[in-house]
């Protein structure tokens, strides 16, 4: 038989969970959006390889033996915050604006921030090395 789940459960599998949109964008236009840049991201990885065969087939001297990455991931959608980060960083950012010291959070929000696995935050890009 299955265990029904208490509310503080239900509150604690919210917190892992779901998910929210950090980059402050409607869900609407970031879900449109995320096609767009893929296709973007596509499209001059096509072009860049068009213009290294086209070099290759006027001169064999002038071709490039390997054809420089140049579209291929360069965009990468990361994955949207856990509710629990997003609840405690907004917490922090009113508390800040409003020139008080933070309240410290709930023991459901603590708990589930605790249990959240800890994703190193990556970087892809022209900014890549100056992170390092």
């Amino acid at each position: 038989m299955k265990r029904f789940l208490t509310p503080q459960e239900k509150k604690m599998l919210g917190y892992e969970k779901d998910r929210r949109n950090g980059y402050g964008e409607s869900r609407a236009r970031s879900r449109k959006a995320i096609a767009t840049r893929k296709a973007l991201s596509s499209r001059s990885l096509r072009h860049a390889e068009n213009i290294a065969t086209a070099k290759a087939t006027r001169s064999l001297e002038e071709a490039d033996p390997v054809v420089r990455k140049t579209g291929k991931n360069s965009w990468r959608k990361f994955p949207d915050a856990p509710l629990a980060e997003h609840v405690g960083r907004t917490l922090r950012f009113r508390a800040l604006k409003a020139g008080i010291p933070a309240p410290r959070a709930s023991v459901l929000l603590r708990r589930a921030r605790r249990r959240l696995p800890q994703i190193p935050r990556q970087f892809k890009g022209p900014l890549q090395h100056a992170i390092d």
